[in-house]
C-alpha cells in the first residue's frame, strides 16, 4: 500500500506508466495562457454595491476569483501551510497510519483522486480532513506534527467564516436576500483538502488533478504563494491562475451553479505539476447539509416567460454527492445528471 504514495521524497527521472495520459489527454503546457484580468477583491471595502457588482460581474465571467483582506491574519496562515509541509515531509511509516482509498472516510490520506476506480493514476497525495463541527472530527486529525490540531482548527474556522462573508455577497449578486443561500444551504458541512504535488519528472504527460468542477458549494483555495499550478478553462482555452501574496482563489461549486439556475458557472478547471518544486495547496470547501434540497430559486427564472422553467430539477445534496464520487473525476459535468428535463 505504501507504494501508492509519491511524496517519498525521492526524485524519478522519468514518469511510470500508471500516471501517463494518453496523447489526447495531456496538458499541453506550451499552449496555456496567463491570465491577466483575474479579478482581485479586497473584502475590506466599505462600497457594498461596489463589492456585490464585482462578485457579479466575477461569477458571470469567470466562476472564479481572488480576495485580499479577508480576515484570515498571515500569521495563521503561514502556521497552516508550515503545519501542511511538516506532514508530508513525515516518515512514510507514519503518514500510512492515516492511508485509506474508502472516500466514506472522513480523514484519511490518499493519492490521485479515486484509486479503486482510476485506470491512470493523478500526481498528488492529499490528506482529506472534515472540519465542521470541530468536535465531531478533531479526534480523528493527525496527532503529528504536534501543532497540527491547534493550527488546522483555528484556520478552518476562520475560513469558515470567509465563506460565510461571500455567501452572502454572492445572495446579493444575484439580487436574492442577503441571507438567501445561507438558509437554503443549511448546516453547512466543511471538508478540507491538503494537496501535496510532488516534483514531477515530466509534467508533459501528466496531472496533479484533472480537469474536474467541484461538487460543494463554496471553495476557498490557499495557493502555494511560490509555485504555480492552478488552471481554469474559459472559452476552451486553458489559462494559468498565478498566486497573488495573502490572497484566497475562490470558486463556485456546483451546487450554487444550480441554485443560480445556471446563471452563475461552476468551471472546469485543473492541478499541473512542475519538475523542480513541490506545491502545496490547501482547499476547503463548504457544502450544503447532506439533506439540503437543491432548488434552482425561484425569483432568477419564475419572472420569465411563462414557458421559463427551471434548469435543474431538485435534489438532495446527499443524491448528489453520492453521485459525484461514484464517477471518474474528469468525465462530464456532474451536474448534466439534474437537469430538468
Amino acid at each position: 500500500m505504501a507504494g501508492k504514495l509519491i511524496s517519498t521524497g525521492l526524485r524519478l527521472t522519468t514518469l511510470p506508466g500508471n500516471y501517463v495520459r494518453p496523447f489526447s489527454d495531456r496538458p499541453r503546457l506550451s499552449e496555456v495562457s496567463q491570465l491577466e484580468d483575474f479579478p482581485l477583491i479586497d473584502l475590506s471595502s466599505t462600497d457594498r454595491s461596489r463589492l456585490v457588482q464585482q462578485i457579479h460581474q466575477a461569477c458571470t465571467r469567470f466562476g472564479f476569483f481572488q480576495v485580499i483582506n479577508h480576515g484570515v491574519d498571515k500569521e495563521t496562515i503561514d502556521e497552516m501551510v508550515s503545519v501542511a509541509n511538516e506532514f508530508f515531509s513525515m516518515s512514510m511509516e507514519e503518514k500510512m497510519k492515516l492511508y485509506s482509498d474508502d472516500p466514506t472516510r472522513t480523514t484519511r490520506l490518499s493519492t490521485s483522486f479515486n484509486v479503486k476506480k482510476e485506470e491512470i493514476n493523478n500526481w498528488r497525495d492529499y490528506l482529506r480532513l472534515h472540519c465542521y463541527p470541530i468536535d465531531k472530527y478533531i479526534h480523528e486529525w493527525p496527532s503529528n506534527p504536534i501543532p497540527f490540531k491547534n493550527v488546522v482548527s483555528k484556520y478552518s474556522r476562520e475560513v469558515r467564516e470567509v465563506g460565510f462573508r461571500i455567501e452572502e455577497l454572492i445572495s446579493e449578486s444575484l439580487g436574492l436576500e442577503t441571507d438567501y443561500l445561507r438558509k437554503v444551504l443549511g448546516e453547512q458541512g466543511q471538508h478540507m483538502a491538503v494537496n501535496y504535488y510532488p516534483p514531477c519528472p515530466e509534467p508533459e504527460l501528466t496531472y496533479g488533478l484533472p480537469a474536474h468542477t467541484d461538487p460543494n458549494a463554496l471553495t476557498i483555495l490557499l495557493q502555494d504563494s511560490t509555485v504555480c499550478g492552478l488552471q481554469i478553462l474559459i472559452d476552451g482555452q486553458w489559462f494559468a491562475i498565478n498566486p497573488h501574496p495573502d490572497a484566497f482563489v475562490i470558486n463556485i461549486g456546483d451546487q450554487l451553479q444550480a441554485l443560480s439556475n445556471g446563471v452563475y458557472k461552476s468551471v472546469w478547471h485543473r492541478a499541473v505539476t512542475n519538475t523542480e518544486m513541490p506545491r502545496l495547496s490547501v482547499a476547503s470547501f463548504l457544502c450544503p447539509a447532506d439533506c439540503a434540497i437543491m432548488s434552482p430559486a425561484k425569483p432568477l427564472w419564475e419572472a420569465e416567460e411563462d414557458e421559463s422553467k427551471p434548469v435543474y430539477r431538485d435534489f438532495t445534496y446527499a443524491e448528489y454527492y453520492k453521485k459525484f464520487w461514484s464517477r471518474n473525476l474528469d468525465q462530464e459535468h456532474c451536474l448534466e445528471n439534474f437537469l430538468n428535463h
